[in-house]
């Protein structure tokens, strides 16, 4: 059976730049049904092309040759400021060029009230009114209103009827900021629809909206849809592979992964980590372990204790018993913890035995002893072991004796005692 894996994916790296969510608000719903293109003519055709009244129109142009010409904002902000219009048309138009030019300042609330100001009072032509709700919606959303900019982009799209894919991905970022993860879907899929190219940020905001939800099949077919799409979007696979993982379809999960690897996308600590841990439970240890000592040596991965424990592990595993004593040899060196430094020498140490590499054992074990290994009678057999395959039979003989004084190898000791004492006789070695 496959060892469960748990792999937690924060939000924050699912959405990339994407900023935390506000607390979670009641949004209205945006209607998708827009106008059809003869609703919209007859629209613009209803519209009075109106122009400002002569008394205005001097100071507008004025104003707007400082912007145009001199590139003077504050002049021409403080131009079209001195005008107090009363006309409800004209006021409007005011408003809605002071909106740009505190927009094009940097002046967003001044901007903000100017704007949704000409908005709200829907007298402008067609143009103009469309540019104004769509002005107002863009700058609600700079300053995180996200209902307002809700609001005035619905009232975009169904005055303009027009399927902009820029606003369909506003929307749906709207809906993230406001937790209101189901609403994401459907103006991500129409942004989706409606790009003449591919457009990453739709797939990151569905894939974040069923990630919040937990409903992680869903945000892999999202991820496989959009690798088809764009297969260079080197994050994407590695997130595949962690929501496989989270699936627990391991093997998918170890494929998509090793792609991403072999391709050059994984290239964080995390994620090597994820391959070589999926290697180790794939019943793949030879990879797992070079792997991990490849990166320890490249620095890729921190060289701790631990990661070459889990080097060693890995490598014993395999059989590669002279490989993994290597690594319990750098564990054990970067080892603080007493205890655990000792296990690690005599784990060393086995290692080099079944290495067939009896001296280096018998070292190991040694330093394992001094260490204060907590079951010395295991290592005292070893240690006989260790010396008796290189026909020091006085020193196995030595340490079986040793650990015949612990109760749980005394029965095993006297065996071997016997053991080595015929194998020495036989060899005409005296004891």
């Amino acid at each position: 059976m496959h060892k469960k894996l748990t792999m937690l994916i924060s939000a924050s790296v699912l959405c990339g730049a994407l900023v935390a969510g506000s607390p979670a608000a009641s949004a209205q719903d945006v209607n998708y049904n827009l106008p059809s293109p003869e609703v919209v003519e007859q629209r613009k055709a209803s519209r009075s092309n109106r122009t400002v009244s002569e008394r205005f129109g001097r100071r507008i142009m004025e104003a707007f040759e400082l912007y145009s010409e001199e590139e003077d904002i504050l002049g021409a902000i403080a131009v079209l400021e001195e005008l107090s219009p009363r006309d409800e048309y004209d006021k409007a138009y005011v408003d809605r060029f002071l909106g740009n030019l505190y927009a094009a300042n940097n002046q967003i609330e001044a901007a903000m009230q100017r704007t949704s100001a000409a908005a709200e009072a829907n007298v402008l032509g067609w143009n103009d009114q469309a540019a104004a709700l769509k002005l107002a919606a863009d700058i609600s959303l700079q300053l995180e209103n996200y209902r307002d900019a809700l609001k005035y982009y619905d009232r975009w799209l169904q005055f303009t009827g027009d399927p902009d894919p820029d606003v369909f991905l506003r929307i749906a970022n709207a809906f993230y900021e406001l937790k209101q993860f189901d609403k994401i879907i459907r103006p991500a899929d129409l942004a989706i629809q409606h790009y003449e190219e591919t457009n990453k940020n739709p797939y990151v905001l569905k894939i974040a909206s069923y990630y919040e939800r937990k409903m992680y099949s869903d945000a892999i077919d999202v991820l496989e849809t959009g690798l088809e799409q764009l297969p260079t979007e080197s994050v994407w696979w590695s997130q595949l592979g962690m929501m496989y993982m989270l699936e627990e379809k391991i093997d998918k999960a170890l494929q998509t992964l090793e792609i991403a690897y072999l391709a050059g996308y994984l290239d964080k600590e995390s994620q090597i980590k994820a391959v070589i841990q999926l290697y180790g439970n794939n019943g793949i240890p030879y990879d797992a372990a070079r792997l991990m000592v490849k990166h320890l040596e490249a620095g890729d991965v921190e060289k701790t204790a631990r990661h070459y424990y889990s080097a060693a592990s890995n490598y014993e595993m395999a059989r590669e018993y002279a490989l993994a004593a290597d690594m319990y040899e750098f564990a054990a060196q970067l080892e603080d913890n007493v205890s655990t430094r000792a296990d690690y020498y005599r784990r060393k140490g086995t290692a080099h035995l079944r290495a067939e590499e009896y001296q280096q054992a018998a070292d190991a074990y040694l330093k394992a002893i001094d260490l204060g290994y907590e079951e010395p009678g295991k290592i005292y057999m070893s240690l006989t072991e260790a010396y008796f395959y290189q026909n020091k039979f006085s020193q196995a003989l030595k340490y079986v004796l040793e650990a015949q004084e612990y109760s749980d190898q005394r029965r095993n000791a006297r065996s071997w005692e016997s053991y080595i004492r015929s194998k020495a006789s036989n060899l005409g070695i005296s004891l």
